[in-house]
């Protein structure tokens, strides 16, 4: 296994970085290009409720880009500033739980007891009881045996330092892993349709 050591940020990276601290990152065109594109396809998902296929269309026509690199912007939106699917599926749960809570107990303050119970069933289906119950697996509690092999040089250096009762692992005789520099960000060398 290598280690890579990267020379400098990914487009996402500084766009991320220029939203947090506008000072702290320079844009470049071909960034600022993508940050507006990004910002279009979050404003689109956001303030227009248009869905994330239809976001898509609407940057690559209105940006004259291709359409893997509007899906590629997309994306970006959602990691940058949020998914807004996963964050409408859970508020749109708690609404309907809390307006289900409430005509339980409006219900049952009128006496109707039928209505209560229907509340009471379609709160219920809200949330997956059973599944909570079960996350727990008791195989997984058992003890477990583990045979590791190590490598000759590992082997018998462990055993030199358990001939004394005491492994130090701070005083060990180790060597670094070799690495090579990268020049070029695989990312930025990507079609951005400019």
């Amino acid at each position: 296994m290598d280690i890579v050591k990267f020379t400098k940020d990914s487009i996402f990276q500084k766009i991320k970085a220029w939203y947090i601290d506008e000072s702290s990152v320079t844009l470049s065109e071909k960034d600022l290009k993508r940050k507006d594109r990004i910002s279009h396809a979050w404003s689109l998902r956001k303030n227009n409720k248009y869905s994330p296929s239809q976001v898509i269309q609407i940057v690559v026509r209105d940006h004259n880009v291709s359409e893997s690199t509007a899906y590629r912007d997309y994306s970006m939106a959602m990691n940058i500033f949020g998914d807004l699917d996963q964050v409408n599926v859970a508020a749109e749960r708690l609404i309907l739980a809390e307006s289900y809570w409430n005509l339980y107990q409006m219900s049952l303050k009128k006496g109707n007891e039928e209505t209560a119970r229907k509340c009471l069933d379609s709160y219920k289906s809200l949330f997956n009881f059973a599944d909570t119950e079960q996350k727990i697996d008791p195989k997984k509690l058992e003890a477990s045996v583990y045979k590791l092999n190590l490598p000759r040089g590992a082997k018998n250096m462990l055993e030199a330092m358990f001939q004394t009762g005491v492994a130090d692992f701070n005083n060990i005789t180790a060597q670094d892993v070799s690495w090579k520099e990268v020049d070029n960000n695989e990312e930025d060398t990507e079609d951005d349709g400019d």
